[in-house]
């Protein structure tokens, strides 16, 4: 475990979804502004559509957890509507497609201790950098990013697969030293702060950086080759090893 007391780094990188901003329940609000929607105009009933989108959300993620695929949640809407006989159209799956990410885009949640903490490292005279995985539409997770109010306290943002060519997922810990490099540092000098034990604690190890495992939004259910030296459930937490 790292040393409680204080820690010599000069920079730390951050994952983005269901480290900083909580994903997962995001996803969940967006789809219920879907499906409550899709329930009135097809007079159907909502929380069995709810339900199936619960239903289906879950055992996608598990089968494509496995490969490591990615996803895209709207591409799920038109198939959950058929599991209650709704037969979507063309003009329609657009439009509950754009209905469920311009919630996600206008709709994150985050810590009011985000901010704080990313404050009081740059404080520290930490460099800090956001690595995070691309979303399954191209531009979609620069929106996301640029939306938060504390994307301002980045010295480099790195999108795996859309600014670099490495995938976190794919490419092991590539993408994680080409995000030291970005930040002028060597990777020993780094510590990285996410939720997966497989793709962000077994990358950052991989790579020479020190690693944090974050479970305040969600508990990584894959696992990694590496323990973290560190686990936390609320960011702010993080601030111990200052």
């Amino acid at each position: 475990m790292l040393n409680q007391s204080r820690i010599d780094f000069k920079g730390v990188v951050f994952d983005f979804d269901n480290t900083l901003v909580n994903t997962k329940k995001t996803v969940s609000e967006a789809y219920d502004k879907v499906f409550s929607e899709m329930a009135e105009t097809f007079n159907v009933a909502r929380e069995k559509l709810i339900s199936e989108a619960d239903a289906f959300q879950k055992e996608k993620i598990r089968e494509l957890a496995e490969s490591k695929a990615s996803y895209n949640h709207a591409d799920w809407i038109p198939l959950i509507a058929e599991k209650e006989s709704i037969k979507l159209n063309e003009k329609e799956k657009e439009y509950y497609t754009n209905l469920f990410y311009s919630y996600i885009i206008e709709n994150q949640k985050f810590s009011s201790k985000t901010e704080e903490l990313l404050k009081e490292l740059k404080g520290e005279g930490k460099k800090l950098a956001l690595l995070s995985e691309r979303d399954s539409i191209s531009g979609l997770k620069a929106k996301r990013i640029n939306k938060v109010p504390f994307h301002k306290y980045f010295d480099v943002v790195v999108i795996a697969g859309e600014t670099i060519p490495f995938s976190k997922a794919r490419d092991g810990p590539k993408s994680f030293i080409e995000t030291a490099k970005l930040l002028e540092l060597n990777t020993k000098d780094i510590i990285m702060v996410g939720d997966r034990q497989d793709l962000d604690i077994q990358n950052a190890k991989e790579s020479g950086m020190k690693a944090v495992l974050f479970t305040g939004y969600e508990k990584s259910q894959e696992k990694g080759n590496y323990e973290p030296d560190l686990i936390i459930s609320d960011i702010s937490e993080f601030s111990k090893v200052l």
